[in-house]
């Protein structure tokens, strides 16, 4: 990436951080006002999914966890290789770290196609703030019924705990991944989006069981309300 590219887009990514927090503040404070005025919340549901994950991984999950954790880092690379970058998958490889052997830190790689030497941001960086299964029970949630829905959030709940504890796990600055696209760039590029998918979770999970929000619903709010806020700041700055 050459000095002008990379000063761009970390110019263009500080200023989407900048709005990300704003509006990750603007949910957190959406998600107590909806949950003060309804009886039914989401959240509520989405925390007892956070206690099962966490009673799951002490008790049960202790010896598999590694190998789950490179699965799902892994499989977002490849999900997004795959489906967004139309790349052709080769080879997906996942192990547990007590199978390494000497001098070998490799826990799991994807193979794929790709147009020479460049570095796709997108795919590189997916498995530290894209909970790609949660969103997938996003659309699962779609096709279920209201008196079902608790049942789902607590899933969601676990499944996005799961990746609370996998971005803990690998968001280091020596990771390989963070390595090769740069230190600063990549914590500005996975804190900007992380707080963006945690507004949409958040979005989403704010209609009560009469009137559910659901997670085109949360991206529409989501964009509506970032957009009026940019105009409001500009107006400021106008006047």
């Amino acid at each position: 990436m050459s000095k002008f590219r990379k000063f761009m887009t970390i110019s263009l990514l500080i200023i989407a951080l900048i709005i990300a927090a704003f509006e990750f503040y603007r949910t957190v404070y959406y998600a107590v006002i909806t949950s003060m005025r309804q009886m039914y919340s989401g959240y509520l549901w989405l925390g007892v999914g956070f206690l099962v994950y966490l009673i799951c991984h002490r008790f049960f999950f202790r010896k598999n966890i590694d190998i789950m954790q490179t699965m799902s880092h892994e499989g977002a690379h490849m999900l997004v290789g795959a489906l967004f970058l139309r790349r052709k998958i080769y080879q997906f490889n996942a192990k547990s770290a007590d199978t390494l052997t000497y001098g070998d830190n490799t826990l799991g790689f994807v193979s794929s196609s790709r147009r020479g030497n460049r570095i796709n941001i997108l795919s590189t960086l997916a498995p530290y703030m894209l909970p790609y299964l949660t969103f997938l029970l996003f659309l699962f949630r779609l096709m279920i019924k209201d008196e079902c829905l608790p049942i789902i959030d607590v899933v969601i709940g676990f499944s996005l705990m799961f990746y609370f504890f996998c971005w803990k796990k690998d968001t280091r600055p020596d990771q390989s991944d963070i390595q090769l696209c740069g230190v600063f760039l990549s914590y500005l590029y996975i804190i900007t989006f992380l707080l963006f998918n945690m507004s949409l979770i958040i979005y989403a999970l704010s209609g009560g069981m009469t009137d559910p929000m659901n997670i085109f619903g949360a991206i529409e709010h989501y964009f509506v309300q970032t957009w009026n806020d940019v105009l409001m700041v500009v107006d400021l700055i106008r006047n």
